[in-house]
């Protein structure tokens, strides 16, 4: 079972993604996107027209205008395109979202108006048309060897008074998750925009900034065999061991994160700060092989320690 995943795709920056045509040489039989599949804002107000946390203060009217036609731009992308169409004719095409397509950078549920927040997820379910949980952007799907499920980590996200009152996925999502880690299947492969324990430079959100419910999270996790985190964000690719955490008293489970498949991070230029960053995970009954790629070229030494981190790691289960 082959899946191809990724995150972080600013169409404004990349009007031309090649990136994509490499994916559908793979032959995958699943597409994950990760989240920020389209970018509502980017950048600070210096250099950007659209800068970071702009989308709050448009009009309702005009935060819908934008929303749909970055939708427009990345789904006309050709490359993108012909991919999707053919992960579609094979049931293969499923999508989460983190901050910049959900509103705008860093916002939390909470932050979003309801109007708002009503375009966001009916132009997500218009778009991606993926969730099987209609109308929640949250739900699962199963292949042949691996449940795959799919968090929403920003529809709930709620600040609280202090960090041990923050929300992340709410009593509801939460059992919706423990009823779907209820299967039979061989592998529990958990989707969300946002890492557990990783963040570029100590810059923006993961699960460390909700305490509980990250410990809540491991809680559940722990209870299953062969489970597998896949997360974006960070435009990076990365692989990060199960790590305890003597503070919450819990172990993450295995991560694997890719991120920034078309992305200037900096927001300084092409050929400076640019990020073409994908991966793919082959799954078998006795064994799993990682790949990181940057554009079209193999990153060897990532993709061989992963790989062997991660048999080693499910060898004895």
């Amino acid at each position: 079972m082959k899946i191809a995943f990724t995150s972080c795709v600013r169409y404004k920056a990349f009007n031309k993604q090649p990136e994509w045509k490499h994916i559908l040489e793979y032959d995958p039989d699943y597409l994950f996107l990760l989240g920020d599949n389209i970018y509502m804002d980017f950048g600070c107000k210096w250099f950007s027209s659209d800068y970071n946390e702009s989308p709050k203060h448009l009009s309702v009217t005009d935060f819908e205008k934008r929303m749909r036609s970055r939708y427009d731009d990345q789904f006309g992308e050709e490359n993108f395109k012909q991919l999707v169409e053919h992960m579609r004719s094979k049931n293969g095409f499923y999508a989460t979202w983190d901050d910049h397509d959900f509103a705008w950078n860093d916002a939390w549920g909470n932050d979003v108006r309801e109007e708002k927040l009503s375009i966001t997820t009916s132009l997500f379910h218009e778009k991606l048309n993926c969730s099987t949980n209609l109308p929640k952007v949250y739900y699962h799907v199963d292949t042949p060897l691996a449940r795959v499920i799919f968090l929403d980590n920003r529809s709930y996200a709620k600040k609280g008074k202090d960090e041990n009152r923050n929300v992340l996925l709410g009593e509801e999502q939460f059992a919706f998750l423990e009823e779907k880690l209820n299967h039979n299947l061989q592998y529990t492969i958990v989707c969300g925009g946002l890492t557990l324990n990783a963040t570029p430079l100590g810059l923006g959100d993961d699960w460390r900034k909700f305490p509980n419910d990250l410990k809540k999270l491991c809680s559940l996790l722990s209870q299953k065999d062969r489970v597998v985190f896949l997360a974006g964000d960070i435009h990076q690719n990365k692989f990060i061991e199960p790590k305890y955490s003597s503070k919450l008293k819990c172990t993450t489970p295995f991560q694997l994160i890719s991120s920034g498949m078309a992305i200037n991070s900096l927001g300084i230029g092409h050929g400076i700060d640019e990020k073409h960053n994908w991966a793919t995970l082959e799954l078998a009954t006795d064994k799993a092989n990682i790949q990181f790629f940057k554009s079209h070229r193999l990153q060897p030494k990532k993709s061989q320690k992963a790989t062997k981190v991660f048999n080693d790691h499910f060898a004895y289960l």
